[in-house]
């Protein structure tokens, strides 16, 4: 199993180059966050403000699209809970990051799911349970 991390749905979404090939040649089933759905969405949002509707239809649909094959794992009490106690763990020692993130990380590992596909490595590597899968 692994996770897909907003980076990497944001890259696909735009069309990043090597996005699709890295995402047909996974094995593992693909999951992806709310916290995700919610972050993409505000992309979307805000091309729907600064660009145009058109351009905010096309990526809807590309999204839409793109996830409706994966499987959204949703932010519930326990994945809160985890959360909570990532959060601690890492201001502890000091280490500030992403809230989102750490929510992402929360859902990910109550799951059962230890990989994490990003190329947000900065914020993840500091969770030791997780495996970055970068690209």
């Amino acid at each position: 199993m692994i996770l897909l991390d907003t980076t990497a749905c944001i890259d696909f979404l735009y069309g990043y180059k090597d996005m699709e090939p890295i995402i047909d040649e996974l094995d593992d089933p693909i999951y992806i966050t709310a916290i995700t759905v919610y972050e993409v969405g505000i992309g979307l949002e805000r091309a729907l403000r600064k660009k145009s509707k058109a351009r905010y239809d096309e990526l809807k649909r590309n999204w839409l699209g793109f996830i409706s094959g994966l499987q959204i794992l949703h932010l519930g009490f326990k994945e809160a809970e985890k959360a909570a106690q990532i959060h601690d763990r890492l201001e502890s020692k000091g280490i500030r990051i992403d809230d989102n993130d750490i929510l992402i990380a929360g859902i990910l590992l109550v799951n059962g799911i230890e990989k994490i596909l990003t190329r947000n490595v900065k914020h993840f590597e500091k969770i030791e349970e997780i495996t970055i899968v970068n690209y």
